[in-house]
């Protein structure tokens, strides 16, 4: 009988129900959920001195310490290099979340698939002949500040209305790796609060999952973005997506020489792209050391397995398996975003009774509400065009019958909500 592996993992708020989710039948792990916001409103630095502390003292106490988003996965990354678990190093973590660190390596490795990238100072002291410019800060999540610009003008009214909140946002990572005691990049701290300006890239947006195994590189899924009129807010995602062969190939041979020099290893990540397979054209939008948690649900329902606990396999010294006995369901699943496009208060959000009649229609349905009654759209971190309040994620075997799934449960959630 396997050993039972106990597993710290440190997610945000809203992931709990999805990760209990995936270990309610899982014998062979149990698990102990920490939050980002947790973290945070404690203090970084006390939290994981004290964990840190608590975990030497007691070896046995966890068999690993997982991160599912950039926030938890830094903390994790600290915590697994203090106590020697298994993660992706604070290195690792550096060369992607920091933007210009890794466009730099990026450059450096695969050229070609590499936008003309610069720093906002040297794009306002016109040292740069990138036109048009898409800019977004070095460090940050969804989009937040994140838009193409037509004028030196605009990026400074940017800098001017954005940076004081970049630098607050910054700062639980800048907690974070000042306990660690790995020697960091230098410009990561120079950079980590400026605007990254790049050349504008068109084309497919895709995501390329994988997972690292000492220092073996496996791609194990594709989701193709489709965006709403505004062409940045994500409307769904649509899994799986067939490259023609081409592609794939080229794709994945990018990959593998990309992920061991962004110094990712034992951990899972997964690659952003813009893709035109006509041209045979591939162009990076970013590269993150972490499971894209989003999709964690979505590639279940059509490969059978669960991504989480590949996780815990990766994070526990053991190479990811499919069990022989996990058989598909259906051939898609589509992963929704639910979005305003003003901002408004929030008044309801789905409570039980909703959410229990939807699964004894629907059992197959994911459902992700990721905000609170009584608070608004704008309270929560938010790219510049739309409010995202919910995320769901809706398997079957061909489009129509999704989008009709969709069209019924959408109402069925209970939303409400109040114009200001």
């Amino acid at each position: 009988m396997l050993e039972t592996k106990k597993i710290l993992f440190i997610c945000d708020q809203s992931d709990i129900p999805i990760i209990e989710s995936s270990f309610s039948n899982q014998p062979g792990y149990n698990i102990t959920l920490e939050t980002s916001e947790k973290i945070i409103n404690i203090g970084v630095k006390e939290y994981l001195r004290e964990t840190i502390h608590l975990i030497n003292s007691n070896p046995d106490m966890f068999d690993a310490v997982i991160g599912t988003h950039d926030s938890s996965a830094v903390f994790a990354a600290v915590i697994c290099e203090q106590t020697g678990k298994i993660f992706a190093s604070i290195n690792g973590i550096i060369n992607c979340q920091n933007k210009y660190v890794s466009r730099t390596i990026q450059s450096r490795c695969v050229p070609e698939c590499t936008p003309d990238f610069c720093l906002d100072r040297d794009y306002l002291q016109g040292n740069s002949n990138i036109a048009p410019v898409f800019v977004k800060p070095a460090r940050s999540n969804v989009s937040f500040s994140s838009q193409q610009i037509n004028s030196p003008d605009t990026l400074l009214e940017l800098i001017a209305q954005n940076t004081e909140k970049i630098i607050d946002y910054n700062g639980y990572f800048v907690d974070a790796l000042a306990i660690s005691t790995a020697e960091q990049p230098p410009q990561n701290l120079e950079t980590l609060n400026r605007f990254l300006c790049e050349e504008v890239i068109k084309g497919d947006q895709v995501t390329v999952d994988g997972y690292v195994f000492n220092d073996d590189v496996k791609i194990f899924g594709v989701t193709k973005a489709h965006f709403f009129g505004d062409g940045i807010s994500f409307k769904h995602h649509e899994f799986p997506y067939d490259l023609n062969p081409a592609m794939q190939s080229k794709i994945h041979s990018m990959v593998i020489n990309l992920i061991p020099a962004l110094g990712l290893n034992n951990t899972f990540f997964n690659v952003e792209l813009r893709i035109d397979e006509t041209l045979g054209e591939i162009n990076i939008i970013e590269v993150n050391s972490r499971i894209a948690f989003q999709f964690a649900k979505t590639i279940k329902a059509v490969r059978g397995f669960d991504p989480l606990l590949w996780l815990c396999e990766v994070a526990t010294g053991r190479k990811p398996t499919v069990d022989k006995h996990c058989a598909p369901t259906f051939k898609y699943c589509y992963n929704f975003e639910l979005r305003k496009f003003k901002d408004k208060k929030i008044v309801k959000t789905p409570i039980k009774a909703n959410l229990e009649e939807i699964k004894i229609s629907y059992p197959e349905i994911e459902i992700r509400n990721i905000v609170k009654e009584n608070t608004y759209l704008s309270d929560y971190k938010q790219n510049p065009a739309s409010y995202r309040y919910c995320i769901l994620d809706i398997p079957g075997n061909n489009r129509e019958e999704i989008m009709n799934k969709f069209e019924q449960i959408k109402p069925m959630l209970g939303y409400q909500f109040e114009d200001i």
